[in-house]
């Protein structure tokens, strides 16, 4: 007979052990990427995304599938990170759709899902492309259908899914020539199938126990990190669990109490964050509605000493960055931006992070400045989800945020200034400095690992034995056009040896301005523009 029918209770130990699964296997898919620079972080970046599915999972777990299905696409949704977790995110938000208000499932029912998910996926990005995590969901939803016409073992689904996802994982190098010229599969795909086997073994083998999930891990803005006297001195956290829930009620009644609110869920389940003077008062307003769950109350002067109160209040447009550095956080502050979210390279900030940041951004409407292309669409997701106006600059490198920035006007309608910073992106070249983290042949290079290794607007173009060498190389390319070259040096390089570099670049450049910054970020040694 095998397995005929899954339930909530199925659909949490599935994510649990897909958690399990992909946190054994998350550095072999972080070891799949293309470019040998620091930024192999899909694996991780999947494990996190999943890690806070579960938590959200497991807080319904004596629900129907329907709920719990629900759970697990609001645990992702909030906690997805870099390209590979929103998409994910996705995945899981039109499977709760299909499973809404559903008991339990069978091998057809789990098949239409897992079809519902990838459609949504799809969906989701704007231009797909295949031979990535787009293509294996696919796959996987196709075969489990074709399968689901052959037997009702669900198993007996999920596995034949699983092989044929795998087949087609190892075609995606024939279908991307970036895969195939550095020789790996695509790594969001390996994520997701290492996902759906453990989502498997939950089902077919008792010896294979879901590990204890880790505390979900939250990314500090600059507020955590630069002690202020505060206006309002505890963080209070809760979920509502209740009926016919009223978001946009909620937040009226909250708002007298506190500022920084953010209040965003479903009609059966709301989660709730404000900064109060009053916590219990906060806690019996939202107890009008429903049963609370998961209370968190912080002092914040005691805990973080910090929370930014000295912004303007009722400003039009507000500005939410992604950085690394404590030199960064500076210069970004001092251009005007109001909350800076650690992250990058190696680790991306969650769509919760980027939402918390805007929440604390006092402004009508809040620009946020990615930096990283692999944050765009986690920053989108927090813009869908915000609950006051938010534009995305799309920024793929801090030195673009510089450049953009220049157009920035606090009191300018929050379009125009998007629109403005936006054009802005396009004046800048951008080159980068960094060790390779594997020995790779592409773009006609044959690199070594621990070579130095210069890139312009995310392409390879050079390979040497120092990062000066480097820097010099990357800028005959790239100051054929402009006046102005700037040089932002890491964490590993002291300031002597810039200056020195500084030097050689105004003597080879002299009808140039060059301007030196600290930036202190960490993996690349020297970011540099032109413009």
């Amino acid at each position: 007979m095998g397995l005929q029918f899954i339930d909530g209770i199925d659909m949490v130990k599935m994510v649990q052990t897909g958690v399990a699964v992909l946190e054994k296997n998350k550095a072999r898919v972080d070891a799949l990427n293309v470019f040998p620079v620091p930024d192999g972080d899909t694996g991780t970046n999947m494990y996190l995304t999943l890690l806070s599915a579960a938590h959200e999972a497991e807080k319904r777990q004596d629900q129907h599938i329907g709920k719990v299905s629900k759970g697990i696409a609001m645990g992702s949704l909030m906690g997805a990170r870099g390209n590979s977790g929103v998409i994910l995110s996705q995945v899981f938000r039109g499977m709760a759709k299909e499973l809404e208000n559903k008991d339990r499932i069978d091998a057809r029912g789990l098949a239409a899902a897992l079809q519902a998910g990838s459609d949504a996926a799809y969906k989701a990005v704007m231009k797909p492309v295949e031979g990535t995590i787009l293509t294996i969901v696919r796959e996987v939803a196709r075969a489990a259908a074709a399968a689901s016409k052959k037997t009702d073992d669900i198993v007996e689904v999920m596995q034949a899914a699983l092989e044929s996802g795998n087949r087609m994982l190892e075609r995606t190098p024939q279908m991307l020539p970036v895969l195939k010229e550095a020789g790996v599969v695509d790594s969001g795909g390996q994520g997701f199938l290492y996902l759906f086997e453990g989502m498997m073994k939950a089902l077919s083998s008792d010896e294979f126990a879901a590990a204890e999930l880790q505390p979900a891990v939250q990314l500090p803005s600059d507020a955590e990190t630069e002690p202020e006297s505060l206006e309002y001195q505890y963080c209070t956290e809760t979920l509502i669990r209740g009926f016919r829930l009223d978001i946009d009620r909620i937040k009226e009644e909250l708002e007298p109490l506190g500022d920084s609110l953010l209040v965003v869920g479903e009609q059966d389940m709301v989660k709730v964050h404000i900064h109060s003077n009053h916590p219990g008062k906060v806690l019996e307003v939202c107890l009008g509605w429903g049963t609370l769950h998961d209370i968190k109350i912080n002092n914040m002067e005691e805990e973080t000493q910090a929370r930014l109160e000295s912004l303007a209040e009722n400003k039009n447009t507000g500005l939410v960055a992604v950085g690394q550095g404590d030199g960064w956080v500076r210069i970004m502050k001092s251009l005007g931006v109001d909350q800076v979210v650690s992250g990058g390279q190696t680790m991306n900030p969650s769509t919760e992070d980027l939402l918390r940041a805007v929440s604390e951004t006092r402004a009508r409407g809040v620009i946020i400045l990615p930096n990283n292309k692999n944050v765009i669409m986690a920053a989108e997701q927090a813009m869908r989800m915000a609950d006051k106006p938010v534009r995305v600059v799309p920024t793929t490198s801090i030195t673009q945020a510089v450049a953009a920035l220049v157009a920035y006007e606090s009191d300018a309608d929050l379009d125009q200034v998007a629109e403005a910073m936006t054009e802005e992106i396009g004046r800048v070249r951008t080159g980068e400095v960094t060790n390779a983290v594997k020995d790779s042949s592409i773009n006609g290079l044959f690199i070594k690992e621990g070579d130095y290794i210069g890139l312009i607007d995310d392409k390879i173009v050079a390979n040497g034995e120092s990062a000066d060498e480097m820097v010099l190389v990357l800028l005959e390319s790239m100051a054929s056009n402009g006046d102005l070259i700037s040089i932002f040096y890491g964490a590993d390089i002291d300031e002597e040896t810039a200056m020195k570099l500084r030097e050689l670049i105004e003597e080879k450049y002299p009808d140039y301005d060059v301007e030196l910054h600290y930036g202190g970020q960490p993996f690349y040694h020297y970011l540099v523009s032109v413009e």
